[in-house]
């Protein structure tokens, strides 16, 4: 910690000296922010495209609880080679953002992401699949799927900028910006609190995986495989997303407005949210860690 700390330090110098920001005199009036705000969530573009990044990015970020037991005991992984998985990983995303930002400006978004995510279910299925079956098992060739997943994350992050840049009015880049960011960031832990919920019908404790037995290998099949079938499933939230700039153009300009498909698009982010947090908060504490909600074996 006291490294890190350390390695960290020079950052606030450097923020103070070398990032320069207006002053700003006149102050936002707090009501009229919210009222700009909450006219922007009733609109349909801005609701459509919340809707997909929410419901798509659920789905697409649903994992299976068994990773982490698995990636130590089976594949062998050990702490460096998780790190250099992870920056890697971090490379791979970059990499993706530069060649969608150069290259796919004009490509059809949907294509895309159908594309990258059947690729990279069909090559995350066979490094998964050879390890859970000892057919092949390597902590290299184990953490090939982690890497490949930062293909899609990569596009689908650029392209929900793309989106952002053509939702944003004057005045509301930063409103807009942080509200499509937030609505991304909040479907990871939801569909991470509903395949806990998911897998815990099944016994994947340390015990059972190290004993790899038959009936385990089965058990952890069948979880991954529920995992790409969430991965597949969010490709049918693509109808929601413009397939280019001059769509999302014309949604914006002629889509409408709907308090009450506004009020519904709060109303699911509030109980993702409270949810989210419930269940994690749940499973920090033995005394209801057991609960089924926080992915228990019931009390």
């Amino acid at each position: 910690m006291l490294i890190l700390a350390i390695c960290l330090a020079p950052i606030v110098p450097m923020t103070w000296f070398f990032i320069s920001e207006e002053r700003v005199e006149q102050r936002v009036d707090f009501k009229c922010y919210m009222a700009e705000l909450w006219s922007a969530i009733k609109s349909r573009a801005f609701y459509q495209i919340i809707a997909y990044k929410f419901f798509a990015g659920v789905f697409e970020y649903f994992t299976y609880v068994a990773s982490s037991p698995v990636q130590d005991h089976w594949a062998g992984a050990t702490t460096l080679s998780d790190k250099i998985s992870t920056i890697v990983s971090y490379i791979v995303f970059i990499g993706a953002l530069g060649v969608t930002g150069k290259y796919g400006l004009m490509w059809d978004w949907r294509v895309m992401l159908i594309g990258t995510m059947l690729a990279v279910v069909v090559l995350d299925a066979i490094c998964t699949m050879l390890t859970v079956w000892n057919v092949f098992r390597n902590p290299w060739f184990w953490f090939g799927g982690p890497v490949i997943e930062q293909i899609p994350k990569g596009i689908s992050f650029i392209i929900s900028t793309y989106v952002t840049v053509e939702l944003a009015g004057e005045g509301n880049e930063g409103a807009v910006y942080g509200l499509i960011t937030t609505v991304s960031n909040l479907s990871d832990p939801f569909a991470r609190t509903i395949a806990k919920n998911i897998d815990a019908t099944m016994d994947f404790s340390t015990e059972r995986i190290q004993n790899d037995s038959h009936e385990v290998r089965r058990d952890v099949t069948i979880s991954i495989l529920i995992m790409y079938a969430a991965k597949l499933f969010s490709l049918c939230f693509l109808v929601l997303l413009p397939r280019q700039k001059a769509e999302t153009q014309e949604l914006k300009r002629n889509g409408g407005s709907s308090k009450v498909m506004g009020a519904i698009t709060v109303f699911y982010l509030l109980f993702a949210l409270v949810w989210s947090l419930t269940t994690n908060i749940l499973g920090i504490f033995p005394s209801t860690a057991c609960l089924k909600i926080a992915g228990g074996d019931g009390c």
